[in-house]
């Protein structure tokens, strides 16, 4: 660890985030100041609207997640809302210039980064030349990242296979428990399991994954869909089971009973519904790592930062997903590769723990991958 503190501007979009970030703060430790993106102060506003003037032309990108999201519900996502989300990016952009021109910042520490007043602090960031730490939650059960290059798909980690086949594990026992998560509403009674099986969970329909990192699969309803056109592909005695996202604000009651060879299990175990399966499908989920370190082997429809060759089984259109489900035993499983990519994963590259119960490993190794980013050392 370096003695001399780097400064850190953490942008917190909560209170629950404030919280936290000034637990790291005052734990990791660092110095620097946290500034709660909804109440900001006041700074240079005619400052701050002249750069959000300067920048216009970028505002659909920036707006883009958060204007697709409001379509999606049914809420506000016009050009007058559109216009109120710019003039609040001014109101974050004056309490950013007031912080960096008392000191300038050495990283900007965010939690995910795709939020619309985050994108516009990003893109301030990048032009100053300020280093970019991006916080997610972990691909392991009880992890986090932090890495300098974005979030999912984005993230820097090596998407070639040799990178991990060269690691060597350092016998760090990884969990295997995946974290069970409560259903918004109630689901029901779980279902008897057939034989044989192709899990497909769902995944939150609004969330960045979807609307940013699926090119071909946009929603839940086409992905049902997908099934249905691709279910005839499996052998005779298989079928799909499907478990709803169990924190997704909508439920799909109209697709249960659709056709006979998909199966709904929304009350099932999750961490069962993968162990009992020949594999797994996911778009892009946390899922896809998991099953992989439960042992099945899994394919991948959409932009997933752990779509590495012989690791996964990838598929771009119907087509594709068709022709790997004709033999669901012979899915890609390369044990040893898997093996030393969760190593990876658990020993250098994740935190272990979550706020806030956690251990004073927690801060210690999020302070090491910090002073990694910051040393411009990539993997």
């Amino acid at each position: 660890m370096s003695r001399t503190l780097p400064y850190v501007l953490f942008l917190a979009m909560s209170r629950n985030q404030e919280k936290h970030f000034l637990a790291l703060k005052s734990e990791m430790p660092v110095d620097g100041v946290v500034l709660n993106a909804k109440h900001p102060g006041w700074g240079e506003t005619v400052r701050a609207l002249c750069w959000v003037w300067k920048n216009r032309d970028r505002l659909p990108e920036w707006l883009s997640f958060r204007v697709d999201k409001g379509r999606l519900n049914n809420g506000a996502h016009g050009r007058w809302f559109q216009f109120g989300l710019a003039l609040r990016i001014a109101h974050l952009m004056a309490g950013i210039f007031r912080e960096a021109d008392q000191r300038r910042p050495d990283v900007l520490f965010v939690l995910n980064g795709e939020h619309y007043k985050q994108k516009a602090v990003i893109a301030w960031a990048k032009a100053e030349g300020i280093k970019l730490a991006y916080l997610e939650l972990g691909y392991l059960p009880n992890t986090m990242v932090l890495d300098g290059e974005g979030i999912n798909f984005a993230n820097g980690m090596p998407r070639k296979p040799e990178f991990y086949r060269a690691y060597q594990p350092q016998g760090m026992k990884v969990d295997s428990n995946l974290v069970r998560r409560p259903p918004r509403t109630p689901v029901g009674e779980p279902i008897t399991l057939p034989e044989r099986y192709i899990f497909v969970p769902f995944q939150v329909y609004d969330d960045t994954q979807i609307l940013i990192h699926s090119p071909w699969i946009k929603s839940m309803e086409r992905l049902h869909d997908v099934l249905e056109k691709t279910v005839d592909s499996l052998p005779s005695d298989t079928v799909f089971v499907v478990k709803e996202h169990p924190t997704s604000k909508r439920s799909y009651p109209e697709l249960h009973g659709r056709h006979p060879r998909i199966l709904y299990a929304n009350a099932n175990d999750t961490q069962q519904l993968i162990e009992k399966s020949l594999g797994v499908i996911t778009i892009n989920s946390t899922v896809g790592i998991e099953s992989l370190l439960l042992g099945r082997p899994v394919i991948t429809l959409g932009n997933a930062c752990y779509n590495i060759e012989g690791l996964v089984s990838h598929a771009d259109n119907e087509n594709e997903l068709a022709a790997l489900l004709q033999n669901p035993d012979g899915l890609d499983f390369d044990e040893e590769l898997i093996r030393h990519f969760v190593a990876w994963l658990g020993e250098a590259y994740l935190v272990p723990g979550r706020w806030p119960d956690y251990t004073p490993e927690y801060p210690a190794r999020m302070r090491k991958r910090l002073d990694e980013i910051l040393r411009g050392e990539s993997f």
